[in-house]
């Protein structure tokens, strides 16, 4: 099998950068000072990340190119905020993905 010569340096290319900038501060250890702004700014990240994927997922129909296309009727967002009120009030994310599931399907197959 030949591997072409562009596709092995781009792969060569993503695995140094990959290596860079997750292994920066293992790198440069204790010489780089982090302010506590920082710090408490990239506790949210993970967060951030999560509703990023997760709201086109909720609010929008399958293949929506705008968030002009968001329906009220759709069975995802009376899942998504029935999961929402279910942890709020009971903290346990097992009983919340059930109740989540629960409603959608029910909506799915009522709707």
């Amino acid at each position: 099998m030949q591997i072409d010569l562009n596709i092995a340096f781009l792969l060569i290319g993503m695995a140094v950068v990959t290596v860079l900038t997750r292994g920066f501060f293992l790198i440069l250890g204790e010489r780089v000072k982090i302010s506590p702004l920082v710090l408490e700014a990239i506790r949210f990240a993970p967060l951030a990340a999560m509703i990023a994927i997760l709201a086109p997922e909720i609010f929008l129909p399958a293949n929506a190119s705008s968030a002009a296309q968001f329906d009220i009727h759709l069975p995802n967002i009376w899942g998504g905020i029935a999961a929402l009120i279910t942890f709020y009030f009971s903290r346990k994310m097992v009983f919340t993905l059930v109740v989540g599931m629960a409603v959608f399907t029910a909506i799915r197959f009522w709707a």
